[in-house]
């Protein structure tokens, strides 16, 4: 019963992790936050190791996020996450890797190991318990930068050689699973008390989701994600549709919280699986409100399959 129940989750994860939904705001928080991607529903991985097993083949997942298409200079993100299952030992191993231009001279990269172990409670529910380490490398090139002022050479903040800082860096979360249901926290970059130029400081993260068919062909996915750090609150309210399950698509709205009417921003997400194990995916961002100016032509591409 045990094999067949996480067999059984196995089948379903390839749609039920669609809906846990790390889309923890479409637009890229920077200045030292997570990746915080609109697909990232797929492989969680890189801000919740608990985030694994969910399916009992392993998973290769890769997406790129274009941000303000069109702008020089503007920001880029590529995410690679790798994981595999293991019945006999109830464990997965992962590893994730993140590349993110911030802009101009300035880039982080983020490689970390990823273990979790998961504990059936009964036959309906898994506790997954996860940690990650690796390292966070950070990168500043003036030779990058064009200075229309050459006074600016001579002056003290004016960073004349490259910089490269290396850091260790740690990551735990937990996850409560059901065939219909799921709740997860975590907390990344537990080392770091606050935020500097190259590495962030602590986020903390809590979200649900659920899973309800609406016919024998459709089925809606609804979630709700909250991420804090220092002084920043973000909220995301989700919704998936699923047609045979293979086919989906969904929205997300993400609210400044002091005043919603002021500043937000909505990504439409859609996407198809092939043969139960190509996934494909795409992410426009639109954003909403009287006081953003900022352009909405953000894209992101996602690409995940399973072996």
């Amino acid at each position: 019963m045990k094999e067949y129940k996480r067999r059984k989750i196995g089948n379903m994860g390839k749609f039920v992790i669609l809906s846990c939904l790390f889309l923890l705001c479409g637009t890229t928080l920077r200045a030292q936050q997570d990746l915080l991607l609109s697909q990232q529903f797929f492989s969680r991985i890189n801000v919740n190791p608990a985030g694994t097993g969910n399916n009992e083949n392993m998973d290769l997942f890769f997406l790129g996020r274009f941000q303000w298409m069109g702008v020089k200079n503007s920001p880029k993100t590529l995410l690679l996450n790798f994981s595999g299952y293991s019945e006999r030992f109830k464990s997965s191993l992962g590893l994730t890797f993140n590349y993110d231009n911030v802009g101009v001279a300035h880039s982080t990269t983020n490689a970390q190991l990823v273990y979790s172990y998961h504990l059936d409670i009964t036959e309906k529910y898994i506790l997954s318990l996860g940690l990650s380490g690796g390292i966070n490398v950070g990168h500043f090139d003036p030779m990058d930068n064009i200075i229309r002022d050459e006074k600016e050479y001579n002056s003290d903040s004016y960073v004349k050689e490259k910089v490269n800082e290396v850091t260790p860096d740690l990551n735990f979360g937990a996850e409560f699973t059901s065939m219909h249901w799921m709740v997860g926290a975590s907390c990344t970059h537990l080392l770091n008390d606050s935020s500097t130029t190259f590495k962030s400081g602590r986020h903390f993260y809590f979200y649900g989701r659920g899973f309800i068919p609406l016919s024998d062909r459709f089925d809606i996915a609804p979630a709700l994600v909250y991420m804090h750090k220092y002084k920043t609150n973000v909220l995301e309210v989700n919704a998936m549709l699923f047609y045979e399950r293979f086919i989906w698509a969904g929205v997300t709205w993400c609210p400044n919280l002091a005043n919603p009417t002021e500043m937000s921003m909505l990504a439409i997400t859609a996407g198809f699986e092939l043969k139960n194990r190509f996934r494909f995916g795409y992410t426009y961002d639109l954003n909403l409100g009287k006081y953003n100016n900022l352009p909405s032509n953000t894209h992101e591409i996602m690409f995940s399959v399973q072996f």
